[in-house]
């Protein structure tokens, strides 16, 4: 009868492997490279394209590292929502900029409508009427701009200097943004105040005051 012999010992063998043949190392999988540059971007989105690109490559995260495949589920996730809130901050931050310049090109054409010059007045009622919404020019006669263009001109003299515009309150008309500018005349300073919005993708003013005074008060 044949003894059974135990087969011989082998440094580094492993139960269940053949020996000499070291057992399978279980690496983690490795990260997604969407999913980091998406968390990444999002956080840039202010920026502003930033954010669509770190929403589209989070959106790529979520999908490549789904079952487990690739790391980085909980960034690609995150990059989402961030992407989402920086990319309205940046909206909203445009907006400001593009309305601040709106304004700055309008304040730069109030010299042509004080003139505070007689033989000037219909140029300066035309110039008013240039800028000024179909809603101003249809509900604001040109009695009243002359009336007020002269009771301006009366109390303060001819415009000669305007300075940076910066956000007023709000205005009678929902859809307008009003910028007031300080207003540097002959006979002293005066606040102007300038309502405006958007019509047919263009600026234009809705009312226009001074000290508080709109040519609509004397209608």
């Amino acid at each position: 009868m044949t003894q059974f012999q135990q087969p011989p010992y082998s440094p580094g063998g492993h139960i269940g492997s053949p020996a000499g043949v070291p057992p399978a190392i279980h690496r983690p999988p490795p990260w997604s490279a969407a999913a980091i540059s998406g968390f990444v971007l999002s956080l840039l989105g202010c920026v502003g394209i930033t954010a669509i690109l770190g929403l589209i490559l989070g959106i790529i995260g979520v999908v490549t590292t789904r079952g487990g495949r690739r790391r980085g589920l909980g960034l690609a996730v995150a990059a989402i929502p961030i992407s989402l809130v920086t990319g309205a901050l940046s909206i909203l931050l445009l907006m400001g900029v593009l309305l601040g310049i709106s304004a700055g090109a309008l304040a730069a054409r109030l010299p042509t409508v004080f003139e505070a010059n007689s033989s000037q007045m219909d140029a300066a009622i035309f110039a008013l009427r240039e800028i000024g919404s179909d809603d101003f020019n249809a509900t604001v006669s040109t009695e009243a701009i002359r009336s007020w263009l002269e009771q301006v001109a009366v109390k303060h003299g001819k415009l000669v200097e305007v300075g940076k515009p910066t956000p007023s309150g709000p205005t009678t008309s929902s859809d307008a943004k009003a910028f007031s500018f300080e207003g540097k005349f002959v006979n002293g300073r005066a606040n102007i105040t300038i309502a405006f919005g958007l019509e047919d993708y263009r600026v234009r003013i809705q009312d226009i005051q001074v000290d508080g005074v709109s040519p609509r008060d004397l209608e």
